[in-house]
């Protein structure tokens, strides 16, 4: 029954991660409770982690953005300070988030690694748009990811 209340709740999370990978959906699909669920999702948003690390590089060698970040690249300036604050706004808000849903239905695990997990995908989504502006300068849907 568990299991069931759990799928219900990641239908409605899965259309904000419609890039979701191939291990994801095969880990959620074996999972057996909700701290496996959170395990599968805690493994995603490490995936997609990267692939943001991905654009930001990127971000820092495209030349109309490098200025902006005062072609620091990565390692300092105006994208490391966004990365690391974005960081440290997800943690903070994801761990008030567990402790808010204490109560409710799941486990505390899997409130943190779903919440960490859609705002990862959103910061991977905002992220993803200054890439296709940059590039193309055009109003591109960013659906396909």
């Amino acid at each position: 029954m568990l299991k069931k209340w759990m799928f219900v709740l990641a239908l409605c999370l899965l259309p904000q991660m419609a890039f979701a990978g191939e291990e994801y959906e095969a880990c959620y699909r074996k999972a057996k409770d909700d701290d496996q669920i959170a395990l599968c999702m805690k493994a995603e948003t490490a995936r997609v982690l990267k692939d943001i690390q991905e654009i930001y590089l990127n971000v820092a060698k495209h030349e109309k953005t490098s200025e902006w970040n005062n072609g620091n690249g990565v390692i300092r300036g105006n994208l490391k300070d966004m990365y690391d604050h974005f960081i440290a706004y997800r943690n903070r808000y994801c761990s008030l988030y567990e402790v808010a849903s204490a109560d409710t239905f799941g486990s505390s695990s899997f409130h943190k690694e779903s919440c960490m997990l859609e705002l990862t995908s959103d910061h991977y989504k905002l992220m993803h748009r200054i890439i296709i502006d940059a590039n193309t300068g055009s109003e591109e849907s960013d659906e396909d990811h």
